[in-house]
């Protein structure tokens, strides 16, 4: 555990860290990685419990930030029973993340709400995240910034986030589209792998070794993962 203290109100708080874990299996089509990281959720993200300023850093903040987190749309997302607590708190950091300007974090933050959502079973706002994260994709393409730098993983995380949430026709026009700008074989795999799946009208999760070959699976390295973006 480490002390942090909030930089919007100043309360010092201690929270939990973690200094390295293991992934065994493999990432969700999404990039969702397999245990043990999947139980590290909780600590992705520090919540202060005075002022519930949510953020990777609470130390850290400007003074858009602050005005961010006493605003009401914030205040109403941090209490908003229709959500686990802990996707509460990645919806606020996303909002904080926007006001920022860093849409490819705030991506990230709407990704992994839609992880807590699945963990408890709220189907419903899972699937809200997940359009909101696709439409904060899109605003992040728009301003030139990336949420993953290898070339197709943006397209094959955003057609993951479209079938999930049922818009099939969106999902394969942009398989459709965007194949021919993509050279990896194991994100052509998804993307086949997914037309299947959209075929059938399939919105559960899958991993990425379902979307490959018998003879190819994805190495967990403790130096490398293709897959680790966030």
């Amino acid at each position: 555990k480490e002390k942090a203290k909030c930089a919007v109100c100043r309360t010092e708080t201690e929270y939990t860290g973690i200094a390295s874990t293991n992934s065994f299996g493999s990432p969700d089509i999404d990039t969702r990685p397999p245990q043990m990281k999947r139980s590290t959720m909780f600590a992705w993200v520090q919540r202060c419990p005075e002022c519930g300023y949510c953020a990777s850093d609470v130390s850290k903040a400007t003074s858009q930030v602050a005005s961010m987190v006493h605003s009401s749309e914030y205040i109403r997302q941090l209490a908003d029973s229709s959500y686990p607590e802990l996707a509460n708190s990645f919806l606020c950091k996303a909002l904080v993340d926007e006001i920022s300007s860093d849409y490819a974090r705030a991506t990230w933050s709407l990704i992994h709400a839609a992880w807590a959502c699945d963990d408890a079973h709220r189907d419903g706002p899972a699937k809200t995240c997940r359009s909101n994260a696709v439409g904060m994709i899109r605003k992040a393409i728009d301003f030139g910034q990336k949420i993953a730098d290898q070339v197709g993983l943006e397209t094959a995380i955003q057609i993951d986030l479209l079938r999930r949430v049922g818009r099939f026709s969106e999902a394969k026009k942009l398989i459709q589209t965007q194949r021919d700008t993509i050279t990896e074989d194991i994100i052509l795999n998804i993307l086949t792998f997914q037309e299947t799946l959209i075929a059938s009208e399939d919105e559960t999760c899958h991993t990425i070794s379902e979307a490959l070959p018998a003879q190819i699976t994805p190495v967990v390295e403790p130096k490398k993962k293709w897959w680790k973006i966030w």
